[in-house]
């Protein structure tokens, strides 16, 4: 599962959000940095220890809106369950559809050090294939 003291990603500055980008072998790589990445913004996952698990699953049109959904369906299962996601392993994933097992804790365990995400936006969303793997961009309405 990504996790653990590793970034793998690197945070963009954008004017009123914050953003990520990821890259990966896989397309399965980058949605789980992409979601370690989203929720590091928030709490120092290094620190989390998990408590609970549970799945999270996301159909769109293509792998960048795909990117979208599946970590939109993340933080709303996390506000549901008052927890922070804190490792991420991608059990299936085509072009249009994902499923994604995550270790958590709850929210009160953990210590916040940035503002947390309100949503997973659009704006300046990429996600491409090279012959280097994969590579993802995404901003956060904090």
């Amino acid at each position: 599962m990504s996790g653990g003291s590793r970034r793998p990603y690197r945070t963009l500055s954008h004017t009123a959000d914050t953003g990520i980008e990821v890259e990966g072998a896989t397309l399965d790589d980058v949605y789980a940095n992409a979601a370690f990445g989203m929720f590091d913004q928030v709490v120092d996952l290094s620190s989390c220890t998990p408590e609970v698990e549970f799945t999270v699953r996301a159909e769109a049109a293509d792998p960048a809106e795909l990117l979208v959904e599946l970590l939109g369906e993340l933080l709303a299962v996390a506000e549901i369950r008052r927890v922070i996601p804190c490792r991420f392993e991608m059990r299936q994933v085509t072009d249009t559809s994902a499923e994604m097992d995550v270790a958590a804790t709850p929210v009160d365990r953990v210590q916040h050090h940035g503002p947390p995400v309100k949503a997973v936006t659009y704006h300046d969303l990429e996600v491409i294939q090279s012959d280097r793997g994969w590579k993802a961009r995404v901003l956060f309405d904090i």
